[in-house]
């Protein structure tokens, strides 16, 4: 009897397990054919490549020429586009809007190669292609790290940085990537079952704000466009591998580099975040006692989105003091 029912229990886990690959291989399948989009049919007509040393990066400006420059860089699968209100805010409060897609999110090139150091280095060549003077640092979530990265590495680019729920990753112990995820094709039936699958969109931004009624279709609709464009799942899986690495050689993953910071900080948090939760705003302020903490209450990790209007008054009161 024990014996028929492990033989049975066996069976069912098999078959169990058979119909979670197919249903990730469907899900790879799907984005192959789904993912054929090209930059110019995809993205927005008001946006532009800037030539850097490794590739261009698609940026999207508002507000007046001689404008204070405001840099603003997005979170995790994001790209420009998501900061469309914050953008028109700032830009009607006077300062030049240089939101951009950090690869290989959005509408950017895809070079492979996405440490904090990497990504800063491209912004820095941004900036310098603008002829930009000193520009205040708006880092959101996962570009926080890239955003801080930028300001020491680049001091003379920046004169003041915002963090806003910021992903830094200061306060978890160093880690490699799991090794179940070294093979790319794994790492691509997780991106094709997540990030690129529209099924997925809703929820997943959903489990990121506090206000779960913000998930609007516009924002949905927004995060799903660049993810049609040629090989988004392969290159997305790429950066992967990037995203589950703590970074070791970057200066923003070294907690004592904070306290030689020198660049005024302003740091923005969502009360509600649970991604990112209020206790490492709090540490992040142990590490720049310097800096200005505005808590935004009843707000997640998104507040860009979820509440528009306290959020751009929050930001323009700190680039105000900036």
């Amino acid at each position: 009897m024990i014996a028929t029912l492990v033989r049975w229990s066996v069976r069912i886990l098999l078959v169990l397990l058979l119909l979670v690959v197919a249903a990730l291989a469907g899900f790879r399948l799907a984005a192959a054919y789904r993912e054929t989009g090209t930059r110019e049919a995809l993205a927005p007509a008001a946006g532009r490549l800037v030539q850097t040393s490794s590739g261009g990066v698609f940026i999207q400006e508002k507000g007046p020429a001689d404008g204070i420059p405001v840099v603003l860089f997005h979170g995790t699968a994001a790209w420009s586009e998501l900061w469309w209100r914050t953008s028109d805010a700032l830009a009607a409060g006077g300062f030049r809007v240089i939101a951009l897609d950090l690869p290989p999110f959005g509408f950017s090139d895809r070079p492979g190669t996405y440490t904090r150091a990497h990504q800063a280095a491209r912004v820095n060549d941004v900036l310098g292609v603008l002829k930009a003077g000193p520009a205040i640092i708006v880092g959101h979530s996962f570009g926080a790290g890239a955003a801080t990265e930028l300001v020491m590495r680049y001091p003379d680019r920046a004169r003041g940085l915002v963090l806003v729920d910021a992903a830094l990753g200061l306060t978890a112990p160093p880690s490699d990537p799991p090794a179940l995820v070294q093979p790319k094709w794994i790492r691509e039936l997780l991106v094709s079952s997540t990030i690129t699958n529209p099924l997925a969109t809703k929820s997943l931004l959903q489990s990121l704000i506090a206000k779960k009624e913000r998930a609007l279709p516009e924002y949905v609709e927004i995060l799903q466009r660049p993810t049609h464009r040629a090989g988004s799942t392969s290159d997305y899986a790429d950066w992967l591998h990037y995203f589950l690495d703590s970074d070791r050689s970057a200066q923003s993953a070294d907690r004592t580099a904070y306290s030689r910071l020198k660049t005024p900080v302003t740091i923005l948090w969502g009360d509600k975040d649970t991604v990112t939760p209020l206790e490492q705003a709090n540490d992040l302020k142990r590490l720049l006692p310097q800096a200005t903490l505005t808590i935004l209450p009843g707000l997640g990790h998104i507040p860009q989105i979820e509440d528009p209007a306290a959020f751009n008054d929050a930001l323009l009161k700190a680039l105000g003091k900036l």
